[in-house]
């Protein structure tokens, strides 16, 4: 039982950490372009984000199929007291037990889905951050 739980927090976490990584890489790999030629950097940016909000539309129906289950789970457990876990439990009523288990695993993954896609729209966040700070500057260094 245990062996499981492991497997799942083991790729939950070389997930993430695939994820953050690669984010970490793209993102270093712009701030150089940034730095070695300042007055294109908005290109740059622009196609980074491009490749960032390509990602978020490709994984949109996964996210919504997350959200849906994130909120079954949600439901469900409103309806699954401890009382009734309880009850559960001393009746030996392992069917629902392992159901609920079953339900709290998926929810595990939609969450995992749904921090994933979190960190996208961060991602995508700085960016249009940086691009916004950057046409505030331009404007005032030409007219300033």
């Amino acid at each position: 039982m245990s062996q499981r739980i492991d497997k799942f927090i083991d790729k939950f976490n070389e997930d993430l950490r695939l994820k953050l990584n690669h984010i970490d890489v793209g993102l270093n790999e712009l701030k150089a372009k940034i730095a070695a030629k300042a007055q294109h950097a908005d290109k740059d940016v622009r196609s980074h984000l491009d490749e960032v909000k390509k990602r978020i539309e490709q994984s949109r129906a996964k996210v919504a199929a997350a959200q849906g289950e994130a909120k079954s789970w949600l439901d469900e457990e409103k309806a699954a007291t401890s009382d009734k876990i309880a009850e559960w439990k001393a009746k030996r009523e392992t069917d629902k037990l392992h159901r609920r288990a079953d339900r709290a695993e998926r929810y595990a993954e939609a969450a995992v889905e749904l921090a994933g896609a979190a960190v996208d729209e961060a991602e995508r966040a700085a960016l249009d951050a940086w691009l916004a700070r950057e046409d505030a500057s331009s404007v005032q260094v030409k007219h300033g």
